[in-house]
């Protein structure tokens, strides 16, 4: 008996010290908000990652950053024509790359040449150059690699902006909904200790009347094994609020190992649903649907994916073709004797003005590399399609079902408040009826316990619309999705909008 007596004022001195601490703890939905988005790591890794699209379209821009290509040649030796003995040259090219594929260029060209008859005597020339390299089939146009890089780079920008959007949304969903299920979870420890507060007040009364031989001495171990049953289920309670808390840390990113085994003291109230208002929410979104969604972030991604992968086989198209470059390269080139170079006489010297054409013809057989990598990107491209309506078609229907699942959730909870109170004047009357001898302490208990499950099951039926229109709103994009909205969110004016 002593056992189970320091049992019993254990559990009571846990539930104690929780509820103590919990006075010490408040807390306030915005000050969460607050804290996670500068600590959440989903947010932090989506801000590195558009960081990053932003160095990748730097670097796809940079391909048509212009460049001076420089070489410097020392040969050595007879030449197979037997008439120079090395040469030495210095060629320096500046080079302007287009987003079409074009390459302009112009350069000049130093270069002197020993004769092989006379080691003293040298054969010098000098001369300018400009020309274009054009690809008059494969990378010729905007489907080129380099505006494709950039293009795709651009749109990839694109996306993650979105996808950052996406995540504060996520990360709001998140947030509010881990709230809401602490505050239901810590309401629902409240009921247990007014059960428990009850079962007190009920085993003294059972107490005396037993003392007072009105009722059988026995009756007094049903009593006391109806209140250690609830002090049981108060600190179960306990540990799901602990249970939720510790979730909330892990969402928000924050370790503070000194509160956690406390439960905290929510400072929000949060109103019961409004029929009214919310029947007319529910009207009022099933009437465009499709246009709701596609006007959040997470379809603007999923689309913009299309975009990009119908540029990749635009490309990939174009890459089928055969290599065909035509280089088109005019010279004025003048030479001089006996080692004197006269540089101002470069384009009035011999042999002087020249053109060069060179036509380059790549004929690949079969060229399964190219059609393999367009048919490819022609299925990439037809997933992503798909992927879009896929999600369109999921993301309304999930909506039209918790719609309406809203709806049943808030009748439900409309006929359980009613029974709450009918189920609490049942209570009382068994109460009643006991003391007259009409009515046993089985029949009490049972009553007693169908009040709090009503309780409880009111709370739960609350919570379950709050989620439940949290979920809503988060599929239509109707949650903050960016730090302007986040900084101007009230929870207050979240429930009192509707």
């Amino acid at each position: 008996m002593n056992h189970n007596f320091n049992i019993i004022i254990l559990i009571i001195s846990l539930a104690f010290n929780f509820q103590l601490k919990a006075q010490n703890n408040p807390l306030t939905f915005q000050k969460l908000l607050n804290d996670g988005f500068e600590n959440n790591y989903d947010i932090k890794l989506e801000k590195l990652s558009l960081t990053k699209a932003d160095y990748t379209l730097l670097k796809a821009k940079g391909a048509l950053n212009p460049f001076v290509n420089t070489i410097l040649g020392y040969g050595a030796g007879i030449d197979p024509s037997f008439d120079n003995d090395g040469t030495e040259y210095l060629e320096t090219k500046l080079v302007v790359p287009t987003k079409f594929g074009i390459y302009f260029y112009t350069g000049f060209r130093l270069e002197s040449t020993i004769e092989l008859d006379d080691p003293n005597y040298s054969f010098n020339s000098s001369g300018a150059f400009a020309g274009a390299k054009i690809p008059l089939l494969k990378g010729i146009g905007k489907n080129s690699q380099e505006n494709t890089f950039i293009e795709v780079s651009k749109i990839n920008q694109k996306v993650l902006g979105e996808q950052f959007s996406n995540q504060i949304l996520t990360y709001f969903r998140e947030l509010l909904i881990n709230y809401l299920t602490l505050k239901e979870a810590i309401e629902e420890y409240e009921i247990t200790k007014s059960i428990v507060s009850e079962s007190i007040k009920y085993k003294n009364g059972i107490y005396a009347l037993a003392e007072n031989d009105q009722i059988p001495l026995v009756e007094k171990n049903r009593a006391n094994s109806f209140y250690i049953d609830k002090l049981q289920e108060l600190t179960i309670s306990s540990m799901q609020v602990l249970e939720v808390y510790y979730n909330t840390k892990t969402l928000l990113g924050i370790d503070d190992n000194e509160k956690f085994d406390s439960i905290p003291e929510l400072m929000d109230e949060i109103p019961d649903p409004n029929r009214e208002k919310l029947f007319k929410y529910i009207t009022t979104k099933k009437i465009a649907l499709d246009s709701l969604v596609k006007n959040t972030p997470q379809y603007k991604s999923i689309s913009l994916g299309v975009d990009e992968n119908e540029i990749l086989l635009n490309n990939a198209k174009n890459q089928k073709k055969n290599l065909l470059d035509l280089d088109i390269r005019v010279s004025s080139f003048g030479t001089y004797e006996e080692g004197a170079y006269n540089l101002h006489k470069t384009f009035n010297s011999n042999p002087g003005n020249s053109v060069l054409l060179t036509l380059t013809h790549n004929f690949p057989i079969k060229n399964q590399q190219q059609k393999g990598a367009y048919l490819e990107q022609l299925v990439e491209y037809d997933l992503s399609k798909t992927d879009l309506k896929q999600y369109l078609f999921e993301s309304t229907t999930s909506v039209e079902l918790h719609l309406k699942l809203l709806k049943q959730q808030i009748d439900l909870f409309g006929q359980t408040k009613l029974l709450v109170d009918l189920l609490k004047i049942n209570y009382q009357d068994e109460m009643e009826k006991f003391k007259l001898g009409n009515s046993t302490q089985t029949e009490v208990i049972i009553n007693l316990d169908n009040y709090f499950e009503a309780l409880n099951s009111l709370n739960t039926l609350k919570y379950n619309a709050w989620k439940t229109y949290v979920g809503i709103k988060f599929i239509l994009g109707e949650l903050p999705k960016n730090v302007k909205e986040l900084s101007e969110f009230l929870l207050s004016d979240f429930f009192s909008e509707l």
